[in-house]
């Protein structure tokens, strides 16, 4: 049994396999992107971080979302962050195995520049949604703030500022940290005060800090140790 309001530092596939079934009223999670590329690059004397670490190489959501299917409520909810080469994977599960809603589309008002300038830049990122099982929508919470909150496109800036962790270097702790805005919102859509909310891929707790900031339970792991040591002392 998993302890509540508390970030394991641990393989995700090992700590979800530790949950009742049943027991999770939403996921809010942002995976390996598999994007990494093995090389940094310099650029006008900067480097540019292109190798996140190994961890974003060869990722299998597959066992993840079976296993994180497992633990939600037959109406529990799921909002997962990808890259535009993974949508048809999650899309193909999501659309077979449970009820896929929609795709939420980050556009980000000052993306990182094309170097190359051979190709578009790459100014949004993906959030998909989908509910458990296939049951009425409604049976789902779901707390709709108005017409033009729900757009399912999110303008927001890539982080930056005070909300940035940073290393010792004064430099971005976590290459993918999401800002917590995003994550409220989705948080206090689709969940009520008190509901359990899990992120089995947490970073720098990101997640924990959001459901603690608005009032709901969380668990989670990270198998970095120092992104897992980083978000402890952040909460």
């Amino acid at each position: 049994m998993v302890e509540l309001n508390k970030i394991e530092c641990m393989d995700c596939l090992e700590y979800l396999r530790q949950i009742p079934d049943d027991f999770v009223d939403l996921v809010v999670t942002d995976p390996p992107y598999n994007v990494s590329q093995k090389n940094d690059i310099m650029f006008n004397g900067r480097k540019i971080r292109k190798n996140f670490g190994e961890w974003d190489y060869g990722f299998d959501p597959l066992p993840v979302l079976k296993e994180l299917k497992r633990v939600l409520k037959p109406n529990g909810q799921i909002y997962v962050f990808c890259a535009t080469n993974q949508i048809p994977l999650y899309m193909s599960t999501f659309q077979k195995d449970w009820q896929f809603r929609n795709m939420i589309v980050w556009y980000k008002t000052n993306p990182a520049p094309r170097l190359s300038k051979t190709n578009w830049v790459f100014a949004n990122e993906y959030i998909l949604y989908a509910i458990n099982e296939k049951i009425p929508p409604g049976k789902a919470t779901f707390n709709f703030p108005g017409q033009v909150a729900m757009h399912n496109t999110i303008v927001s800036g890539a982080l930056q500022g005070k909300e940035r962790l940073k290393n010792a270097n004064n430099q971005a702790l976590h290459p993918t940290q999401k800002p917590l805005a995003i994550l409220k919102k989705l948080i206090e859509i689709s969940s009520k005060l008190g509901d359990i909310v899990l992120d089995p891929f947490m970073g720098v707790g990101s997640t924990a800090v959001a459901c603690k900031e608005i009032g709901r339970k969380f668990i989670g792991c990270e198998l970095d140790k120092k992104y897992s040591e980083a978000s402890i002392t952040r909460l």
